[in-house]
């Protein structure tokens, strides 16, 4: 409720200063922040193929840091789930400055979503309605439904690993990550507990990436029971910087693209794409990719890293010609806050071949032979078309001979409905490739 004078003042990191039905929220251009109806994101976790809702799985919404808006919510037995997102207002009215958040999901049984080859689109908070001034602005679409594949029979009702991080004075976004056989990863919740479900028996390390701090990596042994109280240090170790550059070419979107560090451990070689720890990414603080020469990112945590350029939807990839130099992947090494391995990398950016269907902007359902639809390249001579299932395993390539072609039918091994998918299109000259699809395009389930 506002009173006759307008929205009440209030603290914004003390729900009490507002009424329990209202949030408080900054103002653009006012200091002091007010008590408004909240932004509530409402969806449904669902199994993916059968349709039915999964219960007790854990949702978070993350900003465009990758940091963790809220704490996250654990599904109802249908599957719905329900949070506030802190949204900045445009005027006390409690008119919403629009921005998006992006969706993570896990559930005991189910692959972790996003993984492999499933990627967690922006959910749009200026789509936000309501039905009258007293009520709630609610976000709500077929984007807020979350997804999961259940995992394979033989690793049903493995362990869940679960702890807390050691908290800082102000606390970045943590990314916490399993690493062993292979990689998994989740975000600590503000409050810096985390959960890993389905770990598998075995010897893990587990340790926390946060941009400008570090952490001392904890050894854990997973049997068949759950295993809680891990418990993740800081450490004083200094988190460097590291600089390199980005050549645009070959007519490349002259806009700019974006530079990130992908953990090793995650990194699908295929796919071209790994888990991006929260804030190393340059530009900084979620800008719109804009690097064309220099760029820098800084407070890199111990780790090992992909250096991946052109990685974001921004019209261009990194250069995939093996005959020149600044196209092949680049890998980092940050031991005891010294950098090693690709210690100055440099890139160069060309554009993408342009999908249409399915998968340009999000993800499309298709038939079991759906039909790919792409721009004609300018100089591509011939094409690759390949299709990866959701943990990015390839299940279909196909040469192209014809370089003015601009569509091609599915004709590989029968694609299950409820499956999801990703394709690509990879334009070659000469027998090399000249230019590929953008990695976060081409999402498709079949139904």
């Amino acid at each position: 409720m506002t009173s006759a004078c307008g929205p009440k003042e209030c603290v914004v990191d003390d729900p009490s200063t507002c009424p329990a039905d209202l949030t408080c929220e900054r103002v653009s251009g006012r200091d002091k922040p007010l008590c408004f109806q909240p932004v509530v994101l409402r969806g449904r976790v669902i199994e993916l193929g059968s349709g039915a809702a999964i219960a007790n799985a854990q949702v978070l919404a993350t900003n465009a840091d990758g940091a963790p808006v809220s704490a996250p919510f654990t599904s109802g037995s249908d599957g719905a789930y329900e949070f506030r997102v802190p949204t900045t207002r445009s005027d006390e009215a409690g008119t919403i400055v629009g921005h998006s958040v992006m969706l993570r999901a896990q559930a005991r049984n189910y692959v972790a979503f996003p993984s492999g080859a499933r990627v967690s689109l922006p959910v749009s908070i200026a789509s936000a309605s309501r039905a009258t001034e007293d009520q709630p602005w609610v976000v709500e679409s077929a984007q807020t439904d979350v997804f999961l594949s259940p995992v394979e029979p033989s690793v049903r009702d493995l362990a869940t690993v679960s702890g807390k991080i050691e908290l800082g004075a102000p606390q970045p976004a943590t990314l916490i990550a399993l690493e062993g056989a292979g990689g998994r990863t989740t975000l600590a919740a503000p409050d810096g507990t985390f959960t890993f479900f389905n770990v598998p028996a075995g010897a893990w390390r587990a340790s926390a990436y946060a941009r400008g701090s570090n952490y001392v990596p904890v050894d854990v042994s997973v049997g068949s029971a759950d295993l809680a109280d891990v418990t993740i240090t800081r450490s004083s170790v200094p988190t460097p910087a590291l600089s390199g550059s980005v050549q645009l070419v070959a007519g490349a979107n002259g806009d700019g693209t974006s530079v990130v560090l992908a953990l090793e451990s995650t990194f699908i070689e295929a796919l071209g794409r790994g888990e991006v720890p929260p804030g190393l990414r340059a530009p900084e603080g979620g800008a719109s990719p804009n690097v064309t020469g220099a760029w820098t990112i800084s407070g890199i945590p111990d780790g090992r890293y992909v250096v991946l350029a052109a990685f974001e939807n921004d019209g261009n990839v990194r250069d995939p010609d093996p005959g020149i130099s600044g196209t092949g992947l680049q890998q980092l090494t940050v031991s005891n806050g010294q950098l090693s391995g690709a210690t100055s990398p440099a890139f160069k950016v060309t554009s993408a071949v342009e999908l249409e269907s399915p998968g340009h902007t999000g993800i499309d359902e298709t038939s079991a032979t759906p039909t790919f639809r792409w721009k004609k390249y300018p100089n591509a001579d011939a094409y690759v078309l390949t299709v990866f299932d959701g943990l990015g395993n390839l299940v279909w390539t196909h040469p192209i001979a014809d370089g003015n072609a601009s569509s091609e039918t599915y004709a590989g091994p029968s694609l299950p409905t409820g499956g999801f998918y990703q394709w690509r299109i990879t334009g070659m000259r000469k027998g090399a490739p000249t230019s590929h699809s953008e990695e976060l395009r081409g999402l498709f389930v079949v139904r």
